[in-house]
């Protein structure tokens, strides 16, 4: 199988199992298995293709945008399966048509069920193909943090099909450290890494880091002329602010840079949006927090802080949690608990009230953060902070360098709509309840599979070769 068809037979495998799933249903609702269900059910047919088509293209709903990551797969097939069966009950109540609940029921489980065992077998077959080395072997130019930030990222995106078999470090300050720790190191001539390339199959050379002059652009050329594809990454942390489209203009390659699209009501709709949810949050959150507090004051003697962030455009302002430390030495259980589950972070929900903060957006940080910021790191600025985001349902907290959340932060004002705040929100609730499961050493199939990612993703190979006379 090509990688080109791997998204469109995912959807295809979808579309499928929304007529088959459909007939399970009916089978299970009247104990009358069949392929298709009667003819009175081809509106839910209907609506459920055209519905899940348009979901499909919006929500990337493939499960390897942004990489392999079971809680987003989880969280935004919920998102898309509750918002087709929403269509479905709406186009069945206009024109008049009634369902069983108990079929619907069915029908909406066995979706859900059925698109993330599509996801977990194609996911399974892409994995053999790395098992089997039926993949692209690449080779990464550029130096050690950028290598090893791109390897990562291949490993998230078995859908590519390529396997690292080693980099080019073009630095002068000695040899850089590889993608594997355990293989060896040799610097080369040019010639020399061509011949090695050569031996071990090289279909693709990625360049991550780019080294003016002419004996650079020969090397380039010389790859080309042996049959490899070369790829070139743009630079520039602009990239991380922008939505990258590829303009040709008389054969010549632009890479055009554009900002995000914001539509008039944004920000009206996320605002009616946090106090919607906030609705439905209050009243578990206010009975968390106050068996929180009163065990903080038992024993703290003080239940709740104050601290001074950023906010957007670079307001200061108050934001309140519980009185939990945030990396104490020796803490108690009941702190781990309440700062491992964001518990003392549940008095922001006065923030968003006042509306300091978002439910979904950047962490806000302190002013002897934000007083260091690069020009780049301020783009955070002109978003208004959250309780969660991107960064951290990728495992990101306060603790971790700024520069790696602006990496995943910037990203979200160039994809958000409605429906992203609600999937993000559903994979904070998911992550908490992971990391529980860890803390308390329960397996659970995300860990279990999130951890399979790591493990049985295709490395390295044994080859890694360092040119310095490029």
């Amino acid at each position: 199988m090509k990688r080109r068809w791997i998204i469109p037979g995912i959807f295809a495998l979808d579309v499928t199992w929304v007529v088959l799933s459909l007939g399970l249903s009916y089978g299970l609702r009247y104990s009358a298995f069949a392929a298709y269900p009667p003819s009175g059910y081809k509106l839910v047919i209907l609506t459920g293709v055209a519905v899940w088509t348009v979901l499909f293209r919006m929500m990337r709903l493939d499960g390897f945008d942004g990489g392999w990551r079971m809680l987003a797969i989880f969280s935004r097939l919920a998102t898309a399966t509750m918002l087709l069966m929403a269509c479905v009950l709406s186009i069945a109540y206009l024109h008049q048509v009634y369902y069983s609940r108990l079929l619907l029921g069915y029908f909406t489980l066995l979706l859900f069920l059925g698109f993330m065992a599509i996801r977990g077998v194609v996911y399974q077959f892409l994995r053999s193909r790395h098992r089997r080395w039926l993949t692209r072997r690449v080779v990464l130019v550029g130096n050690d943090r950028v290598t090893r930030e791109f390897a990562v990222k291949i490993l998230r995106h078995p859908e590519l099909l390529y396997d690292t078999v080693g980099i080019l470090d073009l630095s002068s300050d000695g040899p850089a450290r590889g993608v594997s720790s355990d293989v060896d190191r040799q610097t080369l001539s040019s010639i020399d890494v061509l011949e090695v390339m050569r031996e071990h199959s090289v279909h693709e050379l990625i360049v991550l880091e780019h080294t003016p002059g002419i004996e650079f652009q020969t090397f380039v050329g010389r790859c080309r002329s042996l049959g490899m594809c070369v790829n070139v990454l743009p630079h520039g942390y602009e990239l991380y602010t922008s939505k990258v489209r590829l303009v040709d203009i008389g054969g010549l390659p632009l890479i055009s840079l554009e900002g995000p699209v914001n539509f008039p009501l944004a920000a009206a709709v996320k605002r009616a949006m946090d106090l919607g949810f906030l609705v439905l949050l209050t009243v578990p959150a206010v009975v968390i927090t106050g068996l929180a507090a009163l065990m903080l004051v038992r024993y703290k003697g003080s239940a709740f802080r104050r601290e001074i962030r950023i906010g957007k455009d670079g307001r200061p302002f108050w934001m309140h949690r519980l009185n939990v430390d945030r990396r104490p030495k020796d803490y108690p259980r009941y702190e781990r608990v309440l700062r491992g589950l964001s518990i003392s972070e549940l008095p922001q929900l006065w923030n968003v009230l006042r509306g300091d903060m978002s439910l979904v957006g950047p962490r806000p940080e302190s002013p002897e953060r934000v007083g260091a910021y690069s020009q780049w790191l301020r783009e955070r600025l002109k978003l208004k902070p959250g309780m969660t985001g991107l960064a951290q349902v990728n495992g990101l907290r306060d603790e971790h360098p700024s520069e790696d959340k602006a990496t995943f932060d910037l990203q979200y004002p160039l994809e958000w709509s409605p429906i992203l705040d609600i999937t993000l929100l559903l994979q904070t609730f998911a992550t908490l309840a992971k990391r529980w499961l860890r803390e308390h050493n329960v397996a659970s199939p995300i860990n279990l599979i999130d951890h399979a990612v790591v493990r049985c993703a295709p490395q390295p190979g044994s080859v890694e070769k360092v040119a310095d006379s490029i």
